[in-house]
């Protein structure tokens, strides 16, 4: 939806200019800008900026010399105040680190620059869904929602903020403090099928109120699969507004059965073929925007992005879909190799580690595919709450042993429980770079050129990092 960026900074002259050259960088997620720049006691300047499609405004907050951006969504909050509740969080008397580990319960997916007594803090939510990147130098220390502003004003040493972490960048040094993430607690072994299956449908139920309290109307990303069918058919029942959006090459699986899976769920359908002729285009665009040539993420992330064009061309604001879903229940094929060859306690920690590290592997990606449309991701599988229940719910609730292909056993009993049709609950994964038809076309392409597909990549990748702005199609 938009983009923050901060700087620390002990030289003074050039700092708007750094901070409004970040922002320029970044213009993709929104050419409307919003800037200011204070100085500090110590003679040092701080700079916190975000730029939006339509007003920035919403996302700034200012209060005796404190200065706050946030780019996400807290969604119990009217967006109008957002900005305005977080930095009245922020300064009451408790610590800051106290302030900020509330807002860690809040659910949401943000990201937060603020500028408080001479010192600039960063933190985002505790599922890391809105990145956020930092990088300094002797005289600077710099945060953005991109690698490229970063890169733009020098800084090339880029890492990522972690969820878990509140960054303060002062006079004199980088400091940390560990903030409330996601702990891995003991399975809950008095939960059976039935009784989780209930637990979890509520907090879905609920998840999904949040994430379209204040919204008219919201598109989902429609593959016909469980995960985008559950949460399409959770949100119709409570009321809300629903258009499914699927997308897909000419003649890929996905292209050809989302009619008759919409259908089933009764849900309007808007569904959008491309040519694979148009793929190279887009496969330059999405490498420049997740600033990564790696094939299963391009993959992904081109029919995100053609959803979330297509979204906004239907004049939806919100686009759910069931990301983060795999991680929790077991949904890879992995998973059941995993249990099948080292056990329960292995497929345990694999679980927990995939979801703690969802940001890197889906989250980032997704954002920085999706922000150009305007159209904000949202995913009820990120809810606090959703994460800390799905966690406690026992493994074998899950996945089988004896490699079990079916997997997500208690999200299928979800699903059966709402009344999803069985072609739909009891339907094998297929991962949506397959589903659309995306990665064997790029592999087919890579072919062609008599290249790799990760040599393919790389060339495209070193062709576009040094592109000032989104490449066209």
């Amino acid at each position: 939806m938009g983009a923050i960026a901060g700087i620390f900074t002990r030289e003074t002259d050039n700092t708007k200019q750094l901070l409004e050259d970040m922002l320029t960088a970044m213009r993709h997620r929104g050419s409307q800008m919003r800037a200011s720049v204070t100085g500090t006691p110590d003679g040092c300047m701080i700079g916190i900026g975000y730029c939006d499609h339509q007003n920035p405004d919403p996302h700034v907050a200012e209060s005796s010399g404190d200065i706050l951006a946030v780019d996400g969504t807290l969604f119990r909050e009217p967006k109008r105040t957002q900005a305005e509740y977080i930095l009245g969080t922020l300064t009451t008397k408790s610590s800051l680190r106290l302030t900020a580990s509330n807002l860690m319960n809040e659910p949401g997916i943000f990201s937060v620059l603020y500028s408080h007594r001479s010192h600039l803090y960063a933190f985002r939510d505790p599922t890391g869904f809105k990145p956020l990147f930092c990088a300094r130098n002797r005289r600077l220390v710099a945060y953005a929602s991109e690698r490229k502003a970063l890169w733009k004003i020098g800084l090339m040493n880029v890492q990522r903020v972690l969820p878990s972490l509140l960054l303060a960048a002062g006079p004199r040094t980088v400091s940390k403090s560990i903030l409330p993430h996601f702990s891995r607690t003991s399975s809950d072994k008095t939960l059976t099928m039935s009784t989780a299956a209930i637990r979890l449908k509520e907090l879905l139920e609920e998840s999904i109120r949040r994430l379209t309290r204040f919204e008219s109307k919201v598109a989902v990303a429609f593959s016909g699969g469980l995960d985008s069918s559950l949460t399409a058919v959770l949100a119709k029942q409570i009321g809300v507004p629903v258009e499914l959006i699927a997308v897909g090459l000419k003649n890929s699986s996905e292209s050809m059965s989302a009619e008759t899976y919409a259908k089933q769920l009764d849900l309007p359908l808007s569904l959008q073929i491309f040519d694979p002729s148009s793929l190279d285009a887009y496969v330059r665009r999405l490498i420049w925007l997740i600033e990564e040539p790696n094939l299963m993420k391009v993959s992904i992330a081109i029919p995100l992005h053609w959803a979330a064009e297509a979204a906004a061309k239907r004049g939806h604001k919100v686009m759910l879909c069931g990301q983060g879903s795999d991680e929790l229940y077991g949904g890879y094929a992995k998973y059941a190799r995993t249990l099948d060859r080292l056990g329960r306690r292995a497929l345990e920690s694999e679980l927990y580690r995939s979801v703690t590290q969802s940001y890197i592997v889906n989250f980032e990606r997704d954002d920085q595919a999706t922000a150009p449309s305007g159209v904000e991701l949202r995913t009820p599988f990120t809810d606090p709450d959703v994460i800390r229940f799905s966690l406690r719910i026992p493994s074998e609730l899950k996945v089988k042993s004896g490699d079990d292909i079916m997997r997500k056993w208690i999200l299928r009993t979800v699903g059966q429980d709402i009344g999803l049709a069985s072609e739909i609950t009891w339907r094998r994964k297929k991962a949506i770079q397959h589903g659309t038809g995306v990665e064997h076309a790029i592999l087919k392409m890579a072919k062609n050129k008599g290249l790799t597909a990760d040599a393919y990549l790389e060339q495209v990748y070193a062709e576009v990092k040094g592109i000032d702005s989104i490449p066209q199609l």
